[in-house]
């Protein structure tokens, strides 16, 4: 059997000898890393083989990322890499997949931070980070998790840490703030 040698220049290597050897791999806990969508501006629509996804808003024009329908059990990241310069949505399928959950926001501008809660009855469908009030600030960041496959309110759980500046407000909403 030949000596098999892994390294971030060449790949696999096979070569003559026995054993198995890794030279700077990067390994990950997982076994793998996540895939990542990036918006690129516009609307990009996720489908559940982005399930598990981190999704970059990368650029600061608008941009809007539309969620699949849920299926229990998918989870989707989204980070601002940049700070939004117009509005960048998180948007459910339809009206019937709304938020439950909330955010915290981390003022910029003042020293304070906010927490706020989508509406209880699980029908607000829009999440819009602007940039100042509603956060988007680069770094922020929240998670959601698919917690029914249903059509009912509430399909997807929220949590999620964003920077915002000015006096802060919710950015959940039935429709795009």
């Amino acid at each position: 059997m030949p000596k098999v040698v892994i390294n971030n220049k060449q790949g696999i290597v096979s070569s003559a000898g026995n054993g198995f050897t890794t030279n700077n791999v990067a390994t990950f806990a997982a076994g793998n890393k996540h895939t990542v969508v990036r918006s690129g501006g516009g609307t990009t629509t996720l489908t559940a083989a982005n399930a598990g996804a981190v999704c970059q808003f990368d650029i600061p024009g608008a941009s809007n990322f539309t969620l699949p329908s849920p299926e229990l059990g998918m989870s989707f990241t989204f980070i601002s890499t940049v700070t939004a310069t117009a509005d960048h949505v998180i948007q459910a399928a339809t009206n019937n997949h709304g938020f439950l959950g909330g955010v915290q926001i981390m003022n910029t501008t003042a020293d304070e931070c906010n927490a706020f809660s989508a509406a209880t009855d699980g029908n607000n469908d829009f999440i819009t980070l602007n940039g100042t009030t509603t956060g988007g600030i680069a770094g922020s960041m929240l998670t959601v998790h698919a917690v029914s496959g249903s059509s009912a309110a509430g399909c997807w759980a929220v949590q999620g840490q964003l920077i915002g500046s000015g006096n802060t407000i919710t950015p959940f909403a039935d429709s795009q703030i």
